[in-house]
């Protein structure tokens, strides 16, 4: 073998696993490629290999200071882990408030570093904590508009921190170079303005990639500057290519056919380029005819393989790459299956991988072929479930979208899991969506560091430790009706003779299920979009189901939509529709005596309208955002509004006119009920707290605090002596009302709690699960 031959072949075979590093010797790879003598080669191999050698040594291996890890790979090296998850939980380090976000933290030389955004005034801003203690160190913020942005809670692309500098890509374009010490600006641009750049429908979502002395950015730009390399001290233009579509996916390193390549997705191709020029070593054209949406996962190398997996049902390609030449063929390519969503795949050995595919599910696959090996539900539940996935050694880290981390280990043969916690609550970051986490988690220092939209939490998983004992397990048992485990109810309600349950879904399904045989009874046709609510009349003749979408899809015309249906229960027939609300109807409900609906909406306003006619009776105006729920006192006299403006209200349902608002939630306040003796006003809110408010002095009266996540939902028994609370911890709990003591923590789900209703003899509490079954609790039991 040529010396020049031999040089590239071990260089790559050393630096295997280090592709973002490899830059640093870039100058004596090349002298050796490109015609150096033979003696030269001689010289040069030892030097590459120490120079190697320093740079894995002299950065903190067990630092994650960018999208995917120090290596860009997704596989976290560091040893001493623990081996099983406790049902116990996690040791939790420390916690801090941060904004909303769907970018993940990252962790460099003692500190962590994220980007989020925040309103009044609305802001993205980066913020820098102490790894040790989760104290503030300093915060960068910068104004910024969302306006209409789908998915629009926060930033995407996770922070490259290297050499001192912190590097940042908002949403809109905002790239901003800091310095990681005090956050001040180095050097700042803007991609629409500086490159011309085209923001994609979802925001600017690449994460800026370091190469030696370049800051590689997907730009978006035109002319030819869809891929621009920026000196990353100065921010100058060093060179930009393609004129391709900007996508979604992070460009990627490796070290292939004896020489570097950049790696770039965009929503036109695949293109492999010569980091230090931009020079395009080869090409395969791939158009995203749906969405660049279907360009999100990073590309997966594994030795001379590299995997490049679509969403949407569009398509995967695996490419097998030349070992002598910079060049790629493809192996294998779909038109369909098997697809991801936003979730990258990962190897674990040279002939399979592993993926959560377009249907929520987690694969193996057979990495020749493409063909699905094994699939489960089990770590993701729901159509829609997602999880990051981050080998460690033979096992795996799952983060999913419902806030758990999973250990598992992954084979050809199937998945063993190993334990899991619930690591941050799923938060609506988006409301259209539903609570979810979509940030990758960074795992440095023997910990985790994850995050949603109100939190930043840090975890051991070192080997060896202890946690608290977990809580003993309640007797309260409960029946699980299983058809909802794919098909999640968002409403509760129980009919008045409390024979029947109906049950509003995210699929836009109304069922209601006879509870004595378990089977089915006649309801309305399915809504366009999520049902939210359900609301039986007090005499049980008429059912009112709610929903809508916040989105605004081609099928309801670009715009979001509102849709209220009324169900006769004897006929077993619709009567009609209440129209009037322009966006998402979240909650309905009957006065006492049944001639009056309340209904509250994303589009700020609660409507009060008259059954018997269908016909809008009033619009109550002053909330400043979405209003979550409504309900009526028991004279029917008034109503009261929660919303995320993070208020509540009571209305006189005579005049339309507000009675008062009740302050003191520090966020987002999802559910409002009132006690039968309409002497209470409770509210659950995303601030963790259930609030009681004395409806005589109008002053709070006591906060129930408990809950390790955002109150969901919430229900007095007929009774009046106890009240449930529901919330994205995944728990529900019995309250005392005499006491404000918490009786008893009923535990079972596996997602957060979206709806609870006490039947009408109290004798039953039914809950309500964003990604699992309806629950019925006995609760005779605990009387």
């Amino acid at each position: 073998m040529p010396k020049k031959a031999a040089l590239a072949k071990v260089s790559a075979k050393s630096a295997r696993g280090v592709a973002p590093l490899l830059v640093d010797v870039r100058g004596l790879m090349l002298a050796a490629r490109d015609g150096a003598v033979q003696a030269a080669g001689l010289i040069l191999l030892p030097l590459v290999r120490l120079a190697l050698l320093f740079a894995v040594t002299s950065a903190r291996a067990d630092d994650w200071p960018q999208w995917r890890g120090p290596n860009r790979d997704g596989v976290w090296r560091e040893t001493g882990i623990l081996e099983t998850i406790p049902a116990s939980g996690l040791e939790i380090r420390w916690r801090v408030k941060v904004g909303a976000g769907y970018s993940g933290p990252v962790v460099a030389q003692g500190r962590v570093f994220v980007s989020d955004h925040v309103f009044n005034p609305e802001v993205e801003r980066v913020v820098c904590f102490d790894e040790a203690t989760g104290k503030q160190l300093w915060l960068h913020s910068y104004p910024t508009g969302y306006k209409d942005m789908e998915y629009g809670n926060g930033p995407r692309a996770a922070p490259t921190v290297h050499d001192g500098q912190v590097h940042t890509l908002g949403t809109q374009g905002h790239l901003f170079c800091l310095d990681a010490a005090k956050g001040e600006v180095v050097w700042k641009k803007n991609l629409a303005e500086d490159f011309h750049g085209q923001i994609p429908r979802y925001g600017a979502s690449a994460a800026p990639l370091v190469v030696g002395d370049l800051l590689i950015v997907c730009a978006g730009g035109q002319p030819d500057a869809s891929v621009a390399a920026l000196d990353r001290k100065t921010g100058e233009l060093r060179w930009k290519a393609l004129s391709d579509r900007p996508a979604y996916s992070a460009p990627v390193v490796i070290n292939a056919g004896g020489t570097e390549q950049l790696v770039v997705w965009t929503a036109d191709s695949i293109t492999s380029l010569e980091p230090a020029t931009g020079k395009v070593h080869w090409q395969v054209p791939w158009k995203a005819e749906f969405d660049p949406a279907q360009m999100v996962a990073s590309p997966v190398w594994h030795k001379d393989l590299l995997l490049f997996m679509g969403a949407w049902s569009r398509g995967s390609k695996m490419l097998k790459l030349d070992s002598a030449k910079p060049a790629a063929s493809v192996l294998w390519e779909t038109g369909t299956k098997p697809t991801t969503t936003i979730s990258t795949p990962m190897f674990q050995d040279d002939d399979h991988f592993y993926a959560i595919l377009g249907n929520g599910s987690l694969a193996c696959l057979d990495a020749a072929t493409g063909k699905e090996v094994w699939s489960t539900r089990e770590p993701t539940s729901g159509n829609y479930g997602n999880a990051h996935l981050t080998p460690n050694v033979d096992r795996v880290f799952l983060f999913n979208h419902t806030g758990h981390l999973i250990l598992a280990r992954l084979t050809p043969k199937g998945y063993e899991e190993l334990g899991r916690c619930l690591l941050v609550e799923p938060t609506a970051g988006y409301r259209a969506q539903g609570p979810i986490t979509w940030a990758h988690p960074a795992y440095a220092n023997k910990s985790v560091f994850a995050r949603n939209d109100r939190e930043l939490v840090c975890a051991s998983l070192a080997a060896g430790q202890t946690v608290a004992t977990a809580e003993p397990r309640p007797t309260v048992k409960a029946r699980v009706l299983t058809d909802f485990e794919k098909n999640a109810a968002l409403g509760l309600a129980f009919s008045p003779n409390g024979k029947t349950l109906a049950c509003a879904t995210w699929q836009g399904l109304v069922k209601v299920l006879d509870l004595s045989t378990g089977n089915e009874l006649p309801a309305p046709k399915p809504h366009n979009d999520w049902v939210c609510s359900v609301t039986f009349s007090p005499d049980g003749k008429l059912l009112v189901s709610a929903g809508g979408s916040e989105f605004k899809p081609e099928r309801n015309g670009g715009k979001t939509s509102a849709q209220v249906k009324l169900w006769d229960v004897t006929a077993g027939k619709e009567l009609g529709e209440f129209t009037g609300h322009t966006n998402k109807v979240f909650s309905a409900v009957f006065s006492p005596d049944g001639k009056t609906l309340a209904t509250g909406s994303a589009d700020q306003t609660v409507r009060l309208w008259d059954v018997a006619t269908r016909k809008q009776r009033a619009v109550l105006e002053g909330h400043t955002d979405a209003v979550w729920s409504v309900a009526f006192s028991a004279d029917g006299k008034a109503v009261a509004s929660a919303s995320a403006d993070r208020t509540v209200r009571l209305w006189d349902t005579t005049t339309g006119k507000e009675r008062i608002t009740f302050n003191g939630h520090e966020d987002e306040v999802r559910a409002v009920a009132l006690s039968p003796d309409g002497k209470t006003l409770a509210s659950g809110s995303a601030d963790w707290t259930v609030r009681l408010w004395d409806l005589t002095t109008q002053k709070e009266r006591v906060v129930l605090k408990g809950h390790r996540g955002g109150v969901q939902c919430l229900a007095f028994s007929s009774d009046g002596h106890t009240l449930a609370t529901g919330s994205l911890d995944e728990t529900v709990k019995l309250w005392d009302l005499a006491t404000g003591k918490e009786r008893v923590t009923l535990r079972g789900h596996r997602s957060g709690i979206s709806a609870v209703a006490f039947s009408p003899d109290d004798r039953t509490l039914a809950s309500a699960g964003m990604d699992d079954a309806v629950r019925l609790w006995d609760l005779t039991r605990d009387r």
